[in-house]
């Protein structure tokens, strides 16, 4: 027969099974935790070493950032002399650079009327700096626009002209525009000349054609005074001169692209 149980021994069995129940909630807890933060552990060691998409793993494509490349290769770079101390022995108030700069602008306006391309030097740039420009844009022709002292005697006359014997085009722009103005000047000329034959910058450190043309002699009366009473002469002989040599380069630039391979016939037998 089975002992029947007090009141009191019910008792401490129903708080040991009470504790027995908590314990066990607590522990099921923990197990959730547990495994919860393992989880989250997984998931952001999987976040690191997941490969990334293609499209973020791909280069930006860029693109280059070339300057536009300009032909000047009919375009005309005027030098006017920015010498402010050579005085007009006519005129003390006129500056070589003041007559040049005048002539070298109606050279401009009529190279554009004609539809050619002008650049034109600053009035405040020195030779190097003028030079420097004319290298860059690399024009079909760099002209230097000055007038021409004789020194103490100041008794020289006549036009000269120089050019660069190393850039192929030089000779033909200094005749060119020699001949014109030569024509127009009352007084005896003194021809085309090489580089050797004067240190000057602006024709020893040019890479385009150049040649730099002395108009006349500032420095004595007569053709000084010639000079500014002829500004529009000796623009028009300039201007011309200049197109002539660029109809000769633009017609030399078009026949060497006109020229064809000889036709080829494929070798035949037959009666001769």
């Amino acid at each position: 027969m089975q002992k029947k149980e007090t009141w009191l021994e019910l008792r401490k069995r129903a708080r040991w099974d009470r504790i027995a129940g908590a314990f066990a909630v607590l522990i099921l807890l923990l197990i959730l935790i547990i495994s919860s933060i393992s989880s989250c552990a997984k998931k952001l060691r999987g976040s690191e070493t997941e490969p990334v998409s293609s499209l973020e793993t791909q280069p930006v494509e860029t693109q280059p950032t070339t300057e536009e490349v300009i032909d000047n290769s009919m375009a005309v770079f005027l030098s006017p002399s920015t010498q402010e101390d050579n005085l007009y022995a006519c005129d003390k108030n006129i500056t070589e650079e003041k007559a040049m700069w005048m002539i070298a602008r109606r050279v401009k306006t009529m190279l554009e009327e004609d539809g050619i391309q002008v650049y034109i030097c600053g009035e405040d740039d020195d030779v190097p700096a003028k030079v420097k420009q004319g290298n860059k844009l690399k024009c079909g022709a760099y002209v230097a626009i000055h007038s021409n002292s004789s020194g103490e005697s100041g008794n020289g006359e006549g036009t000269e002209c120089f050019y660069n014997t190393d850039i192929v085009g030089s000779l033909a722009l200094a005749e060119n525009i020699y001949n014109r103005v030569a024509s127009v000047t009352p007084t005896e000329d003194r021809g085309v000349k090489d580089q050797y034959q004067r240190d000057l910058y602006e024709i020893f450190n040019n890479v385009s054609p150049c040649c730099l043309l002395e108009v006349e002699f500032h420095d004595n009366v007569t053709t000084s005074r010639w000079i500014l009473n002829h500004i529009e002469d000796l623009a028009q002989a300039i201007t011309e001169g200049t197109e002539a040599y660029l109809e000769t380069t633009r017609y030399n630039a078009t026949s060497a692209m006109d020229v064809t391979e000889p036709e080829v016939y494929e070798d035949f037998t037959g009666d001769h």
